[in-house]
């Protein structure tokens, strides 16, 4: 099976490139990957598959806001797909769903192959802001042969936005996956000790949306029992305006023994995990922006550690209430800072739910996803020549180097 994959991002830290990275080399042995990448990404494309075939487009995700901006964006990536040859492909595979999934379309729609796409988050809704925009978005949508978000709080949002573009369209989640549980041996998780004074861990970038104003807050009550306790934020941001805000309002409350780590390497970041009591990401929704899923609760399952999150967006997937962690109504301080004082207060209750957390990071794995995605490549293919008829809205729940419009292969 041939499938060309529309890749937004794989050059960062951020949540792109980490569900970008697991989804195709996940897939690399069952598919044969043709990738489409900016740019920016080739470098890493032909590292991360080095057997792949790499087609390099001017713009594939450019983060600009507007009908005329994105057009200018995405003229050079329009023309340079319009002077492909015939690529002999199964299916076209968008990792994200607009643009990425307006590139799939043209694609797809110049092969004469089947489109199916990957909904995140925030960028399966965003684009109702605008008419034209939207417009476009909506017929990329009608023209999917499957719509994939990776959690059932992204799918929910997906349908309550464009209700009728999806009229017609299966809509199957498929939750993302982590390979921690590998990285990070069992007995990490099982004997971890438990630190004294308790040490609170988040991980994410400093921005709004992750709502460290909110688990600062929570973490100062936290302290009026527990004095000595400790809060380390790992994330890129700092110097940003929203980490002078969090500075501000630590030096306003008094708050003590709070860290800002900025972005580790992955040893640094897997001693943070191995000496923290709890992890916690009090994450908000800011009008269409929302958390699509969450990894990072798995990435923390994987170490043993109890998780805390806010009951929005996709968060309610990567974290089980009472199994692998406590769901807590997003905004809700006190009821966070209830939360953490409940973990550390309560050696046994934190180790059960991270004993759980580690157990679904070793589910919630990439060959999952990928036996999964797959299935559902096969389903739209058919056993024959023709696709199969389009089959209803099925969800799957867990148990318990060159610019210009040229393409370079």
């Amino acid at each position: 099976m041939r499938v060309a994959y529309i890749v937004p991002k794989l050059g960062s830290k951020g949540g792109w490139a980490s569900a970008c990275t697991g989804i195709l080399t996940s897939l690399q042995g069952r598919v044969e990957p043709v990738l489409f990448v900016s740019s920016a990404d080739a470098p890493q494309a032909r590292e991360l598959l080095p057997r792949a075939q790499v087609f390099i487009l001017p713009a594939i995700q450019p983060l600009v806001r507007g009908p005329l901006r994105m057009t200018r964006a995405l003229l050079p990536s329009w023309v340079a797909l319009h002077r492909l040859p015939e690529l002999h492909l199964d299916l076209v595979h968008s990792l994200e769903m607009f643009p990425t999934g307006w590139i799939g379309q043209q694609l797809a729609r110049r092969q004469v192959v089947p489109h199916v796409m990957t909904a995140h988050g925030t960028y399966a809704i965003l684009w109702e802001k605008w008419a034209l925009l939207r417009r476009a978005y909506e017929a990329v949508l009608r023209e999917a042969a499957t719509i994939c978000p990776i959690s059932q709080g992204t799918a929910d949002r997906l349908r309550s936005h464009f209700p009728a573009a999806l009229t017609r369209v299966p809509v199957e989640v498929v939750l993302e996956g982590t390979d921690f549980a590998r990285r990070v041996p069992r007995a990490v998780a099982q004997d971890r000790p438990w630190p004294h004074p308790p040490v609170i861990l988040s991980v994410g970038a400093l921005k709004p949306r992750k709502g460290y104003d909110l688990s600062l807050r929570a973490f100062a009550l936290l302290q009026r029992r527990f004095p000595e306790a400790c809060y380390r934020i790992a994330g890129s941001g700092l110097g940003s305006s929203y980490h002078r805000e969090l500075t501000t309002l630590i030096e306003q409350e008094g708050i003590r023994n709070v860290e800002f780590l900025g972005s580790p390497s992955f040893e640094g970041l897997d001693s943070y995990y191995r000496e923290s009591s709890l992890f916690v990401l009090s994450s908000r929704e800011q009008g269409l922006h929302f958390e699509g899923f969450g990894l990072v609760f798995l990435e923390a399952g994987a170490y043993g550690l109890p998780v805390i999150g806010s009951r929005t967006g996709g968060i309610p997937d990567a974290v089980q209430d009472g199994v692998t962690g406590l769901l807590v109504p997003a905004e809700d301080i006190q009821e966070l800072a209830r939360a953490m004082e409940q973990l550390v207060a309560d050696p046994a209750l934190a180790r059960r739910l991270g004993q759980g957390g580690r157990k679904f990071a070793e589910f919630l794995t990439w060959e999952r996803y990928a036996a999964q995605q797959f299935g559902i490549y096969e389903r739209i293919l058919g056993p024959g020549p023709d696709p199969a008829p389009r089959s209803p809205v099925t969800i799957h729940s867990p148990p318990g180097g060159s610019k210009g419009s040229r393409m370079h292969a």
